[in-house]
């Protein structure tokens, strides 16, 4: 990263692929706003990476550097992202970022409640609505969705893998997702928002067949 940040021009726009990392935790550098995509901040514990917060459009992300403090996250791309580095030469223009951090950090600590409670299928509901790009079309069949892997979406909504695989299966066969390839989806913002998700989501094909020959 430190030979893409170099040959940025000053208020440049800087492109990540999916999985690249922006800055690593204890590192020094620039406050940036995220202009498209989405990164995970990541807590380094022990040598692990645990998922601590998402960073949507608009957000601004090492503002700890405002205070003369390293990163104190590692911040990586779930999907293809473009960033901007924030030139702030004042100390009035470090405040209102600052306070604009602070507003950012309450809004996202709503969506980690809803990233992290409730039931599997609900946590993902809420993950996708947060990852779907602001000019989709909001009826009709929508549009192509770039997505996290499913590793990725399985550390942000606190489940396993295969719970989210076993999840996407059963929307694709319930028509909330019109299929699905290795890092993106088809879906429509409103139905997405609005469809009932069947219960069961999260068991297997079989088990789900049964329940609802069951029900």
């Amino acid at each position: 990263m430190n030979s893409l940040k170099s040959i940025l021009p000053p208020g440049g726009l800087l492109s990540l692929d999916s999985g690249e990392a922006l800055f690593e935790s204890g590192a020094t550098g620039s406050v940036w706003m995220l202009e498209a995509g989405a990164l995970r901040l990541d807590r380094v514990d022990r040598g692990a990476a645990q998922f601590s917060q998402i960073v949507l459009p608009g957000d601004l992300v090492g503002l700890e550097v405002l205070a003369s403090h390293r990163y104190g996250y590692t911040a990586r791309a779930i999907v293809p992202c473009e960033l901007r580095p924030r030139l702030l030469p004042t100390d009035d223009e470090r405040r209102l970022d600052l306070v604009a951090g602070l507003m950012q950090w309450q809004r996202r600590s709503s969506d980690l409640i809803a990233l992290r409670s409730g039931s599997a299928q609900d946590r993902l509901k809420h993950l996708l609505v947060l990852l779907t790009p602001e000019g989709a079309a909001p009826g009709g069949h929508g549009a192509h969705c770039a997505l996290p892997t499913i590793r990725d979406m399985a550390a942000i909504i606190d489940t396993a893998p295969e719970t989210v695989s076993r999840i996407f299966a059963n929307l694709k066969r319930a028509r909330i997702v019109d299929g699905r390839r290795r890092q993106g989806a088809s879906y429509s913002l409103a139905h997405l928002r609005e469809a009932d998700w069947p219960v069961g989501m999260t068991r297997s094909n079989g088990l789900l067949r049964l329940a609802l020959a069951q029900a």
